[in-house]
């Protein structure tokens, strides 16, 4: 069995980190963005230290950018990185949408149909006029002074609900479920299945790249706590998306608990074991890898691993040494 594995750095923009993991063995490295610092401005500094690791945005709303600005940067660093670039795009949420960038949240899976179509045109050079429902670009093309390294970047979705990812199946190179309950991953390969035969193409086609939480650590109760507080915030923060998916794989009593507890430590602790056993890998370093050969097993082509939001460097280290390919 294959043992591609990359990482995901959500926030942190350490570069001796980013070497880490490239010295491990490890295929690609993701750079999260949400409202402060840019995926793209923390890739760009990653290229300068690294030599051969991938570079993908984890995730990129398709909001945020126009696909013209989006494809732009892409090129741009899949040039100063020697072509290691990787797209990871996403629609997001209202949270983020509406609130952070004054936007409706409207119509997003057409609109992410619309952003990839349109994002391949641009790194392509074909020139020829769009007319979609949100992007009428009269010419899809860049000056003929930049010319992208390479015609075609590999794009992903971030998705969770069936529609978003039959659309995953259709029109992207990858798919990234994250917290994605492990009992629920068939049905949802499924919904893939479904969206590249749509497309006249195979699911194989599709690269399964999902994030997968993990807490390493040689106490479990310190393991299962970073966790915890990990799921609590994905719950009470992101409303409805997470806690939609967990709850249609019988953990709505859980969802509601966490959501409705008055503090958000008080919401931590109602994170029960069976929860985490399903969305994440948590106990000691030896049982977490044999826990990754799991997911392997279940149909993931590339884990994405994660160490729990708001963990030190040391942890983050741990995390690499432990998931090393």
């Amino acid at each position: 069995m294959s043992d591609r594995t990359a990482v995901l750095f959500a926030l942190r923009d350490d570069p001796s980190l980013v070497v880490r993991a490239e010295d491990l063995g490890y295929e690609s490295v993701w750079a999260a963005e949400g409202q402060g610092k840019t995926a793209f401005g923390k890739l760009e500094r990653w290229a300068v230290h690294t030599d051969s690791v991938g570079l993908a945005t984890g995730i990129v709303n398709v909001f945020g950018r126009t696909p013209a600005t989006l494809a732009a940067a892409a090129a741009t660093l899949d040039e100063h990185s020697d072509g290691r670039a990787i797209l990871g795009l996403g629609v997001a949420h209202p949270g983020v949408v509406e609130t952070f960038h004054g936007l409706p949240f409207e119509r997003p899976l057409l609109r992410l149909h619309e952003y990839v179509e349109l994002v391949r045109r641009y790194l392509c050079g074909d020139a020829s006029s769009f007319e979609g429902e949100f992007y009428s670009p009269e010419r899809t093309s860049f000056w003929d002074a930049f010319e992208p390294v390479r015609e075609e970047i590999p794009i992903y979705n971030g998705a969770l609900g069936p529609s978003n990812v039959r659309l995953t199946g259709q029109v992207a190179d990858g798919w990234v479920p994250n917290l994605y309950p492990s009992d629920r991953f068939e049905e949802a390969k499924s919904w893939l299945r479904t969206g590249a035969e749509r497309a006249g193409r195979n699911v194989s086609d599709v690269d399964v790249a999902m994030y997968v939480l993990t807490s390493v650590h040689e106490d479990p109760t310190v393991a299962r706590r970073a966790a915890a507080e990990h799921v609590a915030s994905y719950l009470r923060d992101v409303p409805g998306y997470y806690g939609r998916v967990a709850a249609e794989a019988g953990l709505e009593d859980d969802v509601t608990a966490v959501c409705d507890a008055p503090t958000a430590e008080a919401g931590t602790k109602e994170v029960s074991d069976a929860f985490l056993d399903r969305v994440a890998i948590v106990g000691t370093p030896a049982a977490a890898r044999d826990s990754l050969e799991a997911i392997r097993e279940m149909g993931v082509d590339l884990p994405v691993v994660r160490a729990p939001g708001g963990v030190d460097a040391a942890w983050i280290e741990r995390t690499l040494e432990t998931f090393a390919p």
